[in-house]
């Protein structure tokens, strides 16, 4: 390290008392900018603070007591950290210090903000760092103080004020051809249109400071760019490009050695291919993931440990310090105590060691065995939560359902990580499909089936345009028994799903329904039209109507395999209320006698929820599930969609 080095040379023979602190506090400086808690910086702050005491020199005390607010930052002391903070800000004061203010100002709100997540007083230290920066008229300290309040309304979620903050700074950077610094806060007005949601104005920053950063030839803020940019076009859901952009930052990180950037590519891939659907890529990517994360981690720890030892040795020496100065009959005092504990110790581990010989090899065998079992629960568990992400990217998102059905809510409730029952819908301008489906199994087992029914759906409706239900039900049976049966060998009669599939006809305001085991229940105030009861169709008190599912699965069923699916379709009225679910719910264990929750009791649930709004439905279903539940686990999937059609 030749420039603390040499720092340290100037200081040992710098005669001038005044530049001598003025070294120290660099010192102090450096060490902390090193992001450890050194005993260096502690000492230099401590020598600089004396000797400017000494001196009478309140700049130079000022800063010593910003070395050492930095220390105990770093320590985890935050008292003392805000304590010497404070004294720093009462000199700069007293001397009115315009510059120091700016400066521990700055500190304040920082501290406040990143370490204790006091966004009001961060805020406040913000103002005033904005208010005596606009004073002294320094443009470029101004830009700087807006940055850091947009920061801190960022961090509160506060997006519109952060980048009123942000788009102020950038202007007055640009004029100050402050390019490294514009390149910054474009990237964090990016990051708050992300935010926002609002993707193709985050790409376009992002764009704009990654031209800046190649003209600074800043690899690593290139490669952070790449990967932001990349991210976006994921969001946007264009993969490919999102894909394009992530690689080139990974081939950047893994030149720079960056492994925070490399974790980010790995993280930002593994999105990317999930939503693709190549969930071989992605696993690979999550699980390269993993590994960088565990060698930043072991890094970390080794800091630590290193820090640590470097703290052993400072006391440890001021022990030996202490011990040299005692007299000698204490001394001698000392040793023979040591003399007698160690001759107690010795007598003392000889009988205890012949006990722990004999059980040492039982417990070497038994520690081996659970460190087995520990590591292969880890690698499940890590797995299962991996393919609960992988999921949660194909079910559809709420924005889209909100989009396509307007008013409607989803109870999605997987009896362990993942889930059997899954939701989907897909909307074509004039027509809405959607769905609720009951895989066999829960947990892993169901997990896959329910992907294997989303993409099958996907092939059946979006790719292969068929829009009638009782036909989309009739492909889906075939496409399934094609993908599960074996070369060779026939279907496999256990798998398969039970399903509710309606499709909304918006122009003519109809819905028409077709179901594999799954009815459709719709409740309907005053006339009820054609909703009369008959084979179809049954009736149920509070004019809840249930419309009955052809009794077969979408899978293989003995000697009705050729029978099709039949559709029903309803005139549609203002008010109506339709729900979809799976048997979860109705199939849960509880209540004073532990037994099902029933579908007649589900139904008069409903009937008695129906005219409230629909996120409260959905609250109201959550609360009579846990009260019935009560102990118990939970039995089952469960899956429940509300649509109420208003027009």
């Amino acid at each position: 390290m030749p420039y603390i080095d040499s720092l340290k040379e100037k200081c040992k023979n710098e005669p001038d008392d005044t530049i001598k602190v003025k070294l120290l506090n660099k010192i102090a400086w450096y060490f902390n900018s090193e992001g450890s808690a050194s005993e260096e910086a502690l000492t230099s702050a401590q020598q600089a603070s004396e000797l400017s005491q000494k001196l009478n020199y309140a700049s130079g005390e000022s800063y010593a007591h910003i070395g050492l607010g930095g220390y105990y930052q770093l320590k985890g002391d935050n008292e003392n950290a805000l304590h010497e903070f404070l004294n720093a800000l009462d000199i700069f004061e007293r001397t009115k210090n315009n510059r120091g203010l700016i400066e521990i100002y700055d500190r304040l709100n920082s501290f406040y903000r990143e370490t204790m997540k006091n966004y009001t007083k961060a805020l406040e230290y913000s103002e005033k760092e904005i208010l005596v920066s606009n004073e002294v008229g320094n443009r470029f300290l101004f830009a700087t103080a807006l940055n850091n309040r947009g920061n801190i309304y960022f961090d509160m979620k506060d997006y519109d004020h952060a980048l009123e903050d942000y788009l102020k700074a950038v202007n007055i950077y640009d004029t100050l051809h402050a390019t490294r610094n514009k390149a910054d806060i474009e990237n964090n007005i990016g990051s708050a249109y992300v935010a926002m949601k609002e993707y193709d104005k985050a790409a376009d920053y992002y764009q704009q400071a990654l031209a800046l950063y190649n003209g600074l030839s800043s690899k690593a803020d290139i490669a952070m760019c790449y990967g932001n940019i990349g991210n976006v076009y994921n969001l946007k859901g264009e993969t490919d490009k999102g894909i394009e952009y992530t690689e080139q930052s990974l081939q950047l990180a893994r030149q720079l050695d960056a492994k925070d950037l490399i974790a980010q590519a790995y993280s930002f891939l593994a999105e990317g291919y999930g939503k693709q659907g190549d969930f071989k890529k992605a696993f690979e990517n999550e699980v390269a993931l993993l590994n960088i994360k565990d060698s930043i981690f072991s890094q970390e720890s080794a800091k630590q440990i290193n820090d640590m030892q470097v703290k052993y040795d400072t006391e440890k020496k001021e022990k030996e310090n202490q011990i040299l100065a005692l007299s000698v009959n204490r001394q001698k005092i000392i040793t023979y105590a040591i003399t007698f504990g160690l001759l107690l110790v010795i007598g003392l581990a000889f009988f205890i060691y012949r006990g722990y010989r004999d059980k040492h090899k039982a417990n070497m065998l038994l520690e081996e065995k659970n460190k087995i079992i520990e590591e292969k629960n880890k690698d499940i568990t890590d797995s299962i939560n991996y393919a609960q992400r992988i999921q949660s990217a194909i079910l559809t998102t709420p924005e889209y359902l909100k989009e396509s059905l307007v008013d409607q809510f989803v109870l999605y409730r997987p009896r362990d990580v993942v889930s059997g029952d899954f939701y989907w819908c897909y909307s074509n301008g004039s027509k809405v499909i959607f769905t609720v489906a009951d895989c066999t199994g829960h947990g892993v087992p169901g997990a896959f089936m329910s992907m294997i029914g989303n993409s099958l759906l996907n092939e059946v409706v979006i790719e292969n345009k068929i829009t009638d239900a009782a036909k989309i039900l009739d492909k889906l049976r075939t496409d399934l028994l094609k993908t599960l049966q074996l070369k060779g060998q026939q279907a496999v009669t256990r798998d398969g799903m039970d399903i509710c599939l309606c499709v909304w006809d918006k122009e003519r305001n109809e819905l028409q329904y077709a179901g594999a085991n799954n009815p459709l229940y719709i409740i309907r105030q005053g006339d009820t039209g054609i909703l009369e009861e008959n084979k179809k169709i049954k009736k149920h008190e509070g004019n809840i109507f249930e419309i009955m599912p052809d009794k077969r699965p979408i899978g293989f069923m003995e000697e009705k395999m050729e029978v099709a699916f039949c559709s029903h379709t309803i005139k549609l009225q203002k008010g109506d209320t339709i729900y979809l679910t799976s048997d979860g719910y109705a199939d849960q264990f509880g209540g004073s006698t532990n037994k099902k929750f029933t579908k007649k009791r589900f139904r008069e649930l409903m009937a008695s929820l129906h005219a409230m709004p629909m996120d409260k439905q959905k609250n109201q279903l959550e609360q009579a599930f846990e009260e019935w539940k009560r102990n118990n686990s939970q039995t089952d999937d469960i899956c429940i969609m509300g649509v109420k059609f208003d027009s």
